[in-house]
């Protein structure tokens, strides 16, 4: 049992090893540039160790994308199930279901350096649209707890508006990792509370 344990350990540390050379070399390198010896080379394993971990350098960049938009979706699960009411009416504020200690910023910012890698001009265009469709199926199910009076064109259009002011901010969080959640969740949730035109109304000088 004790050699079966160890064998678990050392592989998943071996795989976690690879995903970190793999995040590594991606800091100065586009993925598609990288080559499986780049990969070996910098953890210091032979190629045969790493194909007995992974079939190729894709796998490897889907494992570490799909963790981070597993979470997400299992965070959202979890969050819709503790509701205690699943329908929501028109007199609902953000704050009686999201707050700074519970959104999906605090996800994101255990996960800040390897966005910053995998959003930027070195990573996969894959990713991207693997982020977008996630955030579009967490609002999509959001949405769907309240009535809304809208043809599913109109619903489309909501909820890729939303996805795609997300995932502006999340980005520019990437490229501003100093800022906190506490300073962008409130920013956010306000927009998002009363509205552009309101919001900047509400800031004018």
């Amino acid at each position: 049992m004790e050699v079966m344990v160890s064998y678990i350990n050392k592989k998943t540390k071996t795989k976690r090893k690879i995903q970190e050379s793999l995040l590594e070399l991606m800091k100065t390198k586009k993925f598609e540039a990288i080559t499986i010896n780049d990969i070996t080379t910098l953890i210091d394993i032979n190629r045969s160790t790493f194909y007995r971990h992974y079939l190729d350098k894709y796998e490897v960049l889907e494992k570490i994308e799909d963790s981070i938009l597993s979470e997400i979706i299992n965070f959202h699960g979890t969050f819709i199930h503790s509701l205690p009411n699943k329908n929501i009416d028109v007199s609902f504020e953000i704050k009686d279901y999201i707050t700074v200690d519970n959104n999906f910023f605090n996800i994101f910012e255990k996960h800040l350096g390897t966005m910053h890698i995998l959003m930027s001009e070195n990573g996969s265009i894959t990713f991207q649209n693997k982020l977008n469709n996630t955030m579009l199926k967490v609002f999509e199910r959001t949405f769907s707890l309240a009535s809304l009076k809208l043809n599913n064109i109109e619903k489309d259009l909501l909820f890729n508006f939303q996805a795609a002011s997300f995932i502006s901010i999340l980005y520019y969080w990437t490229e501003h990792p100093e800022l906190t959640v506490q300073e962008l969740f409130p920013f956010y949730s306000k927009i998002i509370s009363t509205g552009l035109v309101n919001f900047v109304k509400e800031n004018m000088k």
